[in-house]
């Protein structure tokens, strides 16, 4: 079944009086007709990013994710800052011993019978690393080294970006200093968690460590030992790790396992709850506009069922399409043989005017949805 989910999110008209020359070679890439002309914009787009990631002043990266007038905008100029934050690390580097900085995405459920801090450090990084060198992480590389912090993703947002250009002059055997966090864990509920281990491995020139698309034969020992090391009691603790990336490239693939992580616990969860008491479930995918931007939602619900429906929303960062976010929602319910699945065509507010909540939708109560949709007359 074909279906187009809007983006929910508004993009500001771009006033070119004040411009802003990221937003400017993004565009310009965007229109090039020929690939060696989109290549020289993106070359000088990457090269502004690292100079003003070098000189220590993302004003002007702020301006031009705020700013940009699309999607396609602000997702170009977010892939190429990943892109530059390398190179601007790199030029602080040893240009004949090249580092590679790279972070590992960690995402943790974790659950346990009473509140609980678990600590945002790892006992025995070395048990980690050993492991991950005996089963070929890196393509086999072994000189290199993990920080113990459990680094939370906040540890990588815009404004510290300048301060972690020294991780490619540090010493491989010398860990990186990044800030860590503990994973609250509340009562009798599963909660999922994203943190990050960062290290520095040192390899020939124009050796890339960083591709594998999968774990390989490291990740289970990876889950063991982290479990072994973290939890313990009535403590059940599952960290799934994804394959290690260049920092904000490991952000964005981290955010989006968070998701997916999250999305299935509540989807298994919840669908099993109807199915025990009131039946099959009925599922409405819809799109909401919010002032972070715009969320993708999934409610659940029965007509055998007074109550409000059981939603999920997932946030829309910079890098996602509303489409995907959706496509991924509607397989993991065909996955879970939900087979009444409903999409709504229009972007709805965040909050519902009557019950001053965020809005989800009842799949037996949808007649005159339309009218709730931004830009459509509500009628009384």
């Amino acid at each position: 079944m074909q279906f187009h989910l809007p983006d929910p999110r508004a993009f500001p008209i771009y006033d070119d009086a004040t411009p802003n020359p990221l937003i400017d070679l993004a565009l310009a890439s965007l229109a090039a007709e020929l690939g060696v002309i989109q290549e020289k914009r993106d070359t000088e787009l990457r090269g502004r990013l690292a100079a003003l990631l070098a000189a220590g002043d993302v004003t002007e990266i702020a301006d031009g994710l705020a700013r940009a007038p699309t999607h396609a905008v602000q997702r170009h100029i977010t892939r190429a800052l990943a892109s530059a934050h390398v190179e601007a690390g790199r030029a602080r580097g040893d240009a004949t011993l090249p580092a590679t900085v790279f972070a590992i995405p960690v995402v943790i459920v974790a659950a346990n019978s009473g509140p609980l801090n678990v600590p945002g450090a790892l006992p025995n990084i070395d048990e980690i690393a050993a492991l991950m060198k005996a089963n070929g992480a890196l393509r086999g590389n072994e000189n290199f080294v993990l920080s113990n912090a459990l680094a939370p993703a906040s540890a990588l947002t815009l404004e510290k970006l300048p301060a972690t250009l020294g991780w490619w002059a540090s010493a491989a055997a010398t860990p990186v200093a990044i800030e860590k966090a503990a994973l609250p864990v509340p009562a009798n509920q599963e909660s999922v968690f994203l943190r990050f281990l960062v290290g520095t491995a040192l390899a020939g020139p124009g050796v890339d460590l960083l591709t594998a698309n999968d774990t390989g034969k490291w990740g289970m020992p990876f889950t063991q030992a982290i479990a072994k090391q973290l939890g313990g009691g009535t403590l059940s603790l599952l960290a799934m790790p994804r394959p290690p990336r260049s920092p904000l490239a490991a952000l964005m693939q981290g955010r989006a396992a968070q998701r997916e992580v999250s999305l299935q616990l509540f989807a298994t969860n919840a669908i099993r709850k109807f199915r025990g008491s009131v039946g099959e479930p009925e599922a409405v995918i819809s799109a909401h506009r919010t002032t972070n931007g715009g969320e993708v939602r999934l409610s659940l619900s029965s007509p055998f069922d007074e109550k409000g429906a059981e939603g999920f929303r997932a946030e829309l960062q910079p890098t996602d399409r509303a489409q995907d976010v959706a496509v991924l929602m509607q397989d993991l319910l065909r996955e879970c043989n939900v087979e009444s699945v409903t999409v709504l065509a229009d972007v709805f507010p965040d909050i519902d005017r009557e019950s001053k909540l965020p809005m989800l939708f009842r799949a037996d109560a949808l007649e005159g949805a339309g009218d709730k949709a931004l830009g459509k007359t509500h009628l009384h």
